[in-house]
């Protein structure tokens, strides 16, 4: 089963900023997460961090201590070596083939400068060409030009729930059946 790329899901799912970087690529990186934390909408980042610890927390079904635990053998490894931070630098529309700790390679495509991330089509289609060259599209892929907070989609209260009169938060009957005509 083919695994699922999150930039394509996020585009499925209503995503209004998609984006993708390699945290090996701080220039790249940094950026994107600020404007991704600015954007008013739904927002998502993508960040490919080959981290030789990630899941290794308590709780995790895939750590060190669970597999010891449950004498599960994930892999062959009692002690992970030390090992130097992988980075890298391109230009945009460029290649880099990047090696990882466990040897393979990730083959990241940054966007170019004229890329248009408005055609949301146009960007799902960019990234499926580019996964069947075995290649992974960094960058800003997709931001939509009328976006909005949720807050301003469903016109929300600026207070807390807790804090809202029972009143408001519950109308009655009448309120109720008002709304549900608006559904028949």
């Amino acid at each position: 089963m083919e695994a699922i790329d999150g930039c394509l899901l996020a585009l499925t799912l209503g995503a209004t900023f998609v984006a993708r970087s390699f945290s090996g690529d701080k220039g790249q990186l940094v950026p994107i997460l600020k404007a991704g934390l600015a954007h008013k909408g739904f927002a998502f980042v993508d960040v490919i961090s080959p981290c030789v610890t990630f899941n290794d927390h308590e709780g995790s079904t895939k750590s060190y201590a669970y597999t010891r635990e449950k004498n599960v053998e994930v892999v062959q490894a009692d002690f992970v070596l030390p090992t130097g931070a992988i980075t890298t630098a391109y230009e945009p529309g460029s290649v880099s083939t990047v090696q990882l700790h466990d040897g393979s390679w990730v083959r990241l495509r940054k966007v170019a400068d004229d890329y248009d991330p408005t055609d949301r089509d146009r960007t799902y289609s960019y990234i499926r060409e580019r996964q069947e060259e075995g290649e992974v599209v960094t960058g800003l892929l997709y931001l939509s030009a009328d976006s909005s907070d949720v807050h301003a989609q469903n016109n929300t209260v600026a207070m807390p729930l807790a804090q809202v009169p029972f009143e408001e938060l519950c109308p009655g009957s009448g309120e109720l059946e008002k709304l549900q005509r608006g559904f028949r």
